[in-house]
């Protein structure tokens, strides 16, 4: 998994397998999954990241884009190598912050 952001055209990509994109459909307003030809999902990217809202990501989503657990999550922000923001009971991941743990 690669997580990238192209300032030139304010666009975060998250890469989940090297393939080739043959199909895009939308999530919402500038989000967009990549599809390989058997329906896998390829990519997700974010289009006019810097005109939207802060973009985060909750714990489960997190969990899931860089392949460890929930709870594994919880330990690192707990430690401190995970920064988060908590907005009630739930957790908010920036992408930025992502990108750091997977690399």
């Amino acid at each position: 998994m690669k997580i990238s952001y192209d300032k030139s055209s304010d666009a975060l990509s998250i890469v989940f397998k090297k393939d080739r994109i043959s199909k895009d459909i939308p999530l919402s307003k500038n989000v967009f999954a990549g599809l390989n030809r058997s329906g896998e999902l390829v990519e997700i990217q974010i289009l006019e990241l810097s005109a939207s809202e802060a973009t985060w990501f909750t714990l489960e989503a997190a969990a899931k884009i860089i392949g460890k657990s929930e709870r594994t999550l919880l330990r690192w922000i707990k430690s401190g190598q995970l920064k988060s923001k908590k907005h009630g009971k739930e957790y908010r991941i920036y992408p930025e912050e992502l990108e750091k743990i997977a690399s």
